[in-house]
This record gives C-alpha cells, structure tokens and sequence, in this order.
C-alpha cells in the first residue's frame, strides 16, 4: 500500500501553495456540477471509474478498491469461475 515516505511526501504537497491551488483546481471541476453518466474502465491494473460531468468533461477517478490485487482478494471465486469459462479445458479434474 505504500510507506510513510509516500505519506510525508503527500502530506508536503498538500501543505504548499501550489499543492493547495492543484487541489482547488480539481475542487472547481466539480464543485455545482452533476454527474450525468458513470462509465468503467479496464486501465489493466484497475478498473477506473469515469464520471460525465453536465459540463460535458470527464473526470476520471481511481478507487483503491478497484485494484486488480484487491479485487483477486475480495473475489478469487468469482475470478477463477469465469476463467475456467474462458478455458474450460484447464479446469483441474
């Protein structure tokens, strides 16, 4: 997940004035907007989440829970039914 480096590091950013102007930046693009359309998609080690906004933008947003690793966690059954969907033939005997 990380280390306290990458914590820090962040923690510095968000202090700073340009952090904070970044950050007010992303705040704009959706602060009185409405989300008209929620989109997936598979970004190879995550699903992203794709938010059409009513301005006609996309935001993109990435949830740690979409991870390829956690959803292998929360749902290896679910992922090993459908790859033997995929390959019936090395299903274990």
């Amino acid at each position: 997940m990380g280390d306290i480096t990458n914590m820090n590091d962040i923690d510095r950013f968000m202090r700073t004035e340009e952090g904070k102007a970044h950050l007010d930046e992303i705040r704009g693009m959706l602060e009185g907007h409405t989300i008209n359309k929620v989109s997936f998609s598979n970004e190879m080690q995550f699903i992203a989440t794709e938010l059409l906004l009513d301005d006609g933008e996309t935001f993109v947003v990435f949830q740690p829970s979409l991870d390829v690793d956690v959803l292998r966690e929360a749902f290896g059954e679910v992922l090993d039914r459908e790859y033997y969907k995929d390959y019936p033939d090395r299903r274990p005997k």
